[in-house]
């Protein structure tokens, strides 16, 4: 998630291009993340420290900590901690950004920060968005009034991962008093907190769950489509529903329909856009009548 946050905000300011940002998602796989570019990221040791242990890296037969620990840069538990963020995502995208040439080590000291500061973020929420965690970023993009339903759309963007690609993000969420029923479809559950939820297409990502899903090449989202499209929001909607029954709430599943969602919603709709690289769906929530 965090690559694509960060860098559709790199093609936003004309960093990079969309090619790049493709080819660098591309390569990000096979990527190991060095240490010296993490410890700066992490605040522990300066640029100009790390170029002087690469440079003697260069002459000595000995690893990039193994030298920085002798020079008093890092310590042995410092060392320890900078090992577990190899695998990062968010180090690893850093990491193949600088190894592509499309950003310097002092270009990537600045990002977070302009990043931070163009999208109006804490200090924490950076971190949040660091971390890489659905359950910290999701929040992050629902106003106050659609907070209620948070946990129900970080189980819809979990399992969309899960089923659909593991690079899926989401946008800002919106509070919204309508919405065109074309292309959508939608799940009552019933219950003393009762809600409805809904899949809609935005740009092709709706088309693509329902061809992923129903593993079938659709070609328009008829109905054979929505009903692959269904399952999927049952199943949503099933991990939803057993979880808040830990908590004492008891939701009974209606059957997905293609109705408007608007006709049963109680008051306000929460709609979210969930991407899949450059194809998006909406997810919606609201509480039912």
């Amino acid at each position: 998630m965090v690559e694509y946050i960060l860098g559709n905000y790199l093609v936003e300011t004309g960093r990079i291009t969309n090619e790049q940002l493709a080819e660098t998602l591309k390569k990000q796989d096979s990527v190991r993340v060095k240490l010296g570019l993490i410890a700066v990221a992490e605040g522990m040791m300066t640029l100009a420290q790390t170029e002087e242990v690469n440079r003697l890296q260069a002459v000595m037969d000995k690893r990039f900590g193994d030298i920085a620990v002798s020079k008093g840069y890092l310590t042995d538990d410092q060392i320890g901690k900078l090992l577990k963020k190899q695998g990062d995502a968010y180090m690893t995208f850093i990491q193949t950004l600088v190894d592509s040439k499309y950003l310097t080590m002092i270009e990537v000291d600045n990002l977070l920060e302009s990043f931070r500061i163009a999208k109006g973020f804490s200090n924490s929420e950076i971190d949040a968005i660091k971390s890489d965690q659905v359950e910290r970023i999701v929040p992050l993009y629902i106003p106050e009034a659609g907070k209620k339903y948070t946990e129900i759309i970080t189980v819809a963007v979990r399992t969309l991962i899960r089923l659909l690609d593991r690079h899926v993000y989401v946008g800002n969420a919106q509070m919204v008093h309508a919405f065109p029923a074309e292309g959508q479809v939608s799940q009552a559950m019933v219950g003393t907190d009762g809600i409805i939820s809904c899949l809609s297409e935005l740009d092709g990502a709706l088309l693509k769950l329902a061809c992923t899903f129903g593993q079938e090449e659709f070609t328009s989202l008829d109905m054979d489509a929505l009903d692959a499209a269904g399952e999927t929001l049952n199943c949503i909607n099933g991990l939803y529903a057993s979880a808040e029954s830990r908590n004492g709430n008891f939701l009974e599943l209606m059957p997905p329909d293609y109705d408007d969602v608007t006709s049963k919603a109680k008051n306000i709709i929460c709609r979210i856009p969930i991407y899949v690289g450059n194809q998006g769906l909406y997810f919606t929530v609201a509480d039912l009548i």
